[in-house]
């Protein structure tokens, strides 16, 4: 089921990868919107890809950080989710921690997602009740978190960080081995892969663009996926801003890190 859907978010995603990365070597501008985040050619040229790739599926809606919203998705079954450049900010300063999330959401969850890594020619991807997989260089693996409830490594922001989530940090620091930094959603790919174990983000301005299809690949590789509230996410919302930030464990009872 979604085989077709989701053979071309994997193909859209890699024609829009390559595409990106050839801007990242040849230089670029910044511009930036009203909310003072930076918007480059590249994100402006990925979703151009994207969209022209997903087209194809009339009865599937759109969601974009780059096109305005329509609020006719909210009575739609299906829709796809989309950030052309998630980790912009990463993208500028050339880290290579940046990536490209695409999720089909079916009745407000996430079916299929596919998060693209151009840095890397990489990508993983994530079925419903069928698991998360990882392709590099042609070679595909199943995708499963760690075990670990002690001697954590945590993965934080690299370009945002908030003062509470250092906070707990600190206070759970005899858990906590090590921090690492990474961008936008390679930071649920890490976790889907085993790398690492928790982040917390409190955060109240990601939307559901950022979010969606991690969401569905962590918890696919076996983890948790939650709002910090501990609630779980629904999508197509009016409101796309994930207000309760959200956090993401390998097993559940990390989750003690919030208490």
């Amino acid at each position: 089921m979604y085989q077709k859907e989701l053979q071309a978010m994997i193909d859209a995603s890699l024609e829009a990868s390559k595409a990106i990365m050839e801007i990242y070597k040849e230089g670029f501008n910044v511009d930036y919107k009203d909310d003072n985040s930076p918007v480059t050619k590249a994100d402006l040229t990925s979703n151009k890809i994207i969209k022209a790739k997903l087209s194809a599926f009339k009865d599937i809606h759109w969601l974009s950080e780059e096109d305005a919203d329509n609020e006719d998705r909210l009575s739609k079954k299906a829709l796809f989710i989309v950030d052309p450049l998630d980790g912009t900010q990463d993208f500028v300063e050339k880290d290579d921690s940046f990536g490209i999330n695409i999720a089909l959401v079916v009745d407000q969850k996430p079916v299929c997602s596919v998060i693209a890594i151009p840095a890397l020619n990489s990508y993983a991807y994530a079925i419903a009740d069928k698991g998360s997989f990882y392709v590099e260089n042609g070679i595909e693996r199943k995708l499963h978190v760690s075990s670990r409830t002690k001697d954590l490594i945590m993965v934080q922001s690299r370009t945002h960080t908030l003062k509470e989530e250092e906070e707990i940090l600190e206070k759970h620091k005899n858990r906590i081995k090590e921090i690492r930094y990474l961008g936008a959603s390679t930071k649920g790919v890490a976790l889907a892969s085993g790398e690492v174990d928790g982040s917390i983000r409190f955060t109240p301005y990601t939307k559901e663009w950022d979010l969606c299809a991690m969401d569905l690949l962590v918890r696919e590789a076996g983890g948790v996926f939650l709002d910090t509230e501990l609630k779980p996410f629904v999508y197509n919302r009016k409101d796309v801003y994930n207000k309760k930030g959200y956090c993401m464990f390998n097993v559940k009872e990390n989750l003690e890190l919030l208490k």
